[in-house]
């Protein structure tokens, strides 16, 4: 007798043992393949310093800079910092806006007033679009207070 199904078929069995393997096998590398993240991040972001300022008391350092990366997306913003003096500069953690990789911010510049006021100034679109993300700023940080300025002119 031959044919039948798999269950009676030992031949059968084998065969579709050996397809499902194949199947597997070509199938998870695409499957694995697409967890990697190959468009970049933190890790692989070209950060460029505008201005740092170390505060009057060499506790802090207040920091204006660039960031792009993003892979074939990409982006390319501009932010603050304010870190500790002994920290890396994180430049996810900005004191502008709501959406620290939207280029919604220029033109910054950092300036110690004194041990526990800084000031940040730059200039910002006023589009409607941006309204929200640039209604968010870091009021504080490590006890300093941060005041900020909008530029006259254009963005």
């Amino acid at each position: 007798m031959t044919g039948g199904n798999a269950k009676t078929n030992p031949a059968m069995m084998n065969n579709l043992k050996s397809t499902f393997a194949s199947a597997v096998i070509c199938i998870l590398p695409l499957i694995l393949l697409g967890c990697i993240d190959f468009s970049g991040g933190p890790d692989t972001d070209k950060i460029e310093i505008i201005g740092e300022e170390k505060s009057p008391n060499g506790k802090l350092i207040a920091t204006s800079f660039s960031c792009s990366g993003g892979g074939a997306a990409g982006y390319f913003y501009f932010n603050a910092s304010l870190r500790k003096a002994d920290e890396e500069l994180d430049q996810r953690a900005g004191l502008l806006g709501k959406h620290k990789t939207w280029k919604a911010f220029t033109d910054i510049e950092v300036k110690w007033i004194d041990d526990k006021n800084l000031e940040v100034s730059y200039n910002q679109p006023n589009s409607p679009g941006y309204k929200e993300n640039n209604a968010i700023k870091v009021e504080s940080k490590h006890g300093i207070k941060i005041h900020y300025v909008v530029k006259k002119g254009k963005p």
